[in-house]
């Protein structure tokens, strides 16, 4: 018998009848150690052992609370958060942090504040050092705590389904926080069902495919993408940890190889670790025949990146046409617009300086951005004005608004950034993703972030296109710990670039020539100077949960005096005349 999962209202529901009609089809199988398959749930130990879950957190709250969940990536995760939708909780995805120091517990701390958990739910081997955090982080003793792998199958009997309304919150997804304090976007049962339609029909999702990832489940690409999707469809997924990920990129392919994975993918940062650091793919013996479909977004995604991927393991069977360029936000439960399975990767060439003045020009040597496909069903896309929020015409670049009833009903507790972001207009809500993009025969076209933009004297400059122009030329600087970002000097706002340099190249490279050479680089590429150069110590440059870039964060510890350079370089202060360089890329 086969199930239509759009006639199930919520994922609760749609488990339930899984795990009566097939309790014995493979639902998840996790790779604790990276490697080997440890744990293998059946549709029907699944339910159970969310049920007893649900049955253990039933004793402790009520429908509506909320339930912060902090574990590493793994099978009791994956039973806590099924848990709370059984016992109608509100779940809270969060995860472990290093430590209670400050610099390491801090976006938990806000969690706590904005969410008010009433439960704190782990496992019992991080319930001990979380009860000893208390002392230093008193916001964990407003909740109980509670080690939910102490629940046995066995005792789901005590279970009583409750079904929520379509639009009860179902889960707080905490926004990364790259350029503000992070946000909790309220997911209803509802719109969690939208985004799982929006993905099936974006990725095609059929009966034969196995999603095989690595991708953190506090993070919504790992949670809504590549947990509920292999769940809403019923077909078999495989998770092991990001650590083992990135301890040994090639983990990831040979899971894909060894388990027959057909859709997995990650941010451009994934493939391109996997291009540059694993090994020859053939004495591997990686087989990726499979994999149809490698889908990649969450950051700026890169032409080279992709090309330098699919030609590295085109040997060992991998198909560049399984390439699938995405774009999302958790605002919109994920997915917003994507391509055509199997179309592979289309990009467009525009000059890069009229780029920077919102024009689009195509130009065969300017900058490539790629084409990240079209809306889904039940939603549309637009592009606005940023400020009058009037429509723009296809190819005028401006700010990525979207509709559907996969859009968030706005942020917890948070009034003011909720008006900011969701706006009606007529009978519909659009949410204003912050994001810069441009429409392409129907495709979108992300250019950068609303917020990011570094404005010098009516330039607008990409701090990514400066990122990787500086790292591309200072290849003794750490890899994807460079941030560039606008800073006020003189009275008008300039560059500024900072960059992580390991322990031995600190011994190797004169630190003060370094940063000379990294403002001229910036000078040459972009028309203007870097005003400011600071290198740092590994570690020292903020980065969101999911591993992005805090420029903002960046400017304002710089501006704080938190921050202690290994160097720093500012340039003098530039003539009144001065002729502007050019703006293309080499």
């Amino acid at each position: 018998m086969t199930l239509d999962p759009a006639l199930s209202p919520t994922i609760v529901e749609l488990l339930i009848e899984r795990a009566a009609l097939h309790p014995e089809r493979p639902a998840l199988t996790f790779l604790t150690d990276g490697d080997t398959p440890t744990h293998v749930y059946g549709y029907g130990e699944l339910h159970a052992r969310a049920r007893a879950c649900a049955a253990l957190l039933s004793e402790r709250a009520a429908p509506g609370d909320r339930a912060l969940l902090i574990y590493p990536t793994g099978p009791d995760y994956v039973v806590a958060f099924l848990g709370c939708l059984y016992a109608g909780l509100i779940a809270v995805p969060a995860y472990p942090p290093a430590s209670p120091d400050p610099r390491h517990s801090g976006r938990l701390v806000s969690i706590l504040k904005d969410a008010t958990p009433r439960l704190v739910l782990t496992n019992s081997a991080l319930a001990v050092p979380l009860g000893a955090a208390r002392a230093v982080v008193p916001e964990l003793g407003a909740a109980q705590l509670v080690a939910t792998d102490a629940a046995n199958p066995t005792d789901g009997e005590a279970w009583r389904w409750t079904r929520p309304s379509p639009d009860a919150l179902a889960m707080l997804q905490y926004t990364s926080g790259s350029t503000t304090s992070p946000k909790g976007v309220m997911l209803s049962h509802a719109s969690l069902m939208a985004g799982e339609r929006a993905i099936s029909a974006a990725f095609s999702m059929s009966a034969d495919d196995v999603v095989v990832t690595w991708l953190p489940l506090f993070h919504d690409m790992g949670l809504i993408g590549t947990l509920l999707q292999p769940l809403y469809h019923g077909i078999p997924s495989v998770l092991l940890g990001p650590q083992h990920f990135m301890e040994r990129p090639e983990r990831w392919l040979a899971a894909v190889s060894k388990h027959g994975g057909t859709v997995s993918g990650g941010p451009d940062f994934a493939y391109r670790l996997c291009a540059q650091r694993v090994g020859d793919p053939a004495a591997l013996s990686l087989d990726l025949s499979s994999w149809r479909l490698a889908f990649c977004g969450a950051e700026p995604v890169h032409e080279q990146t992709l090309s330098d991927f699919a030609q590295k393991f085109s040997a060992v069977g991998f198909d560049a046409k399984a390439l699938y360029p995405c774009y999302g936000l958790a605002e919109s439960t994920l997915l917003v617009t994507g391509g055509r399975r199997g179309s592979g990767v289309r990009s467009v060439r525009v000059d890069a300086a009229a780029l920077s003045e919102d024009r689009v020009e195509p130009s065969d040597a300017g900058r490539a951005l790629v084409c990240c496909g079209g809306a889904q069903p039940e939603h549309d896309v637009i592009i606005a004005h940023p400020e009058t929020g009037a429509a723009l015409a296809e190819g005028a670049v401006g700010e990525i608004w979207v509709a559907g009833p996969s859009v968030a009903r706005g942020y917890w507790n948070n009034p003011e950034a909720t008006n900011a972001s969701f706006v009606t207009r007529g009978s519909r809500t659009w949410l204003r993703t912050g994001d810069l993009g441009f429409l392409q025969q129907g495709e979108l076209v992300v250019t950068g972030r609303l917020k990011d933009l570094i404005i010098v004297r009516g330039y607008n400059l990409y701090p990514q296109d400066i990122e990787r122009s500086v790292e591309e030329r200072a290849e003794v600087l750490r890899r994807g710990r460079t941030v560039a970002f606008g800073l006020e000097i003189d009275g008008e706002e300039q560059i500024a670039v900072a960059a992580e340099v390991s322990p031995r190249m600190q011994k190797l490279v004169d630190l003060n020539a370094l940063c000379q050479r990294i403002s001229e680089t910036v000078a040459m590429l972009h028309g203007e100077p870097a005003r400011l150069v600071l290198l740092l110590a590994p570690g020292t440059v903020p980065l969101t949960s999911s591993g992005k870039l805090m420029r903002s964060a960046c400017r304002k510890a710089w501006e704080n005096k938190q921050i202690e350079p290994l160097a720093t370089y500012e340039l003098p202060a530039r003539p009144a005349v001065e002729t502007r360089g050019s703006m293309d890329a080499p």
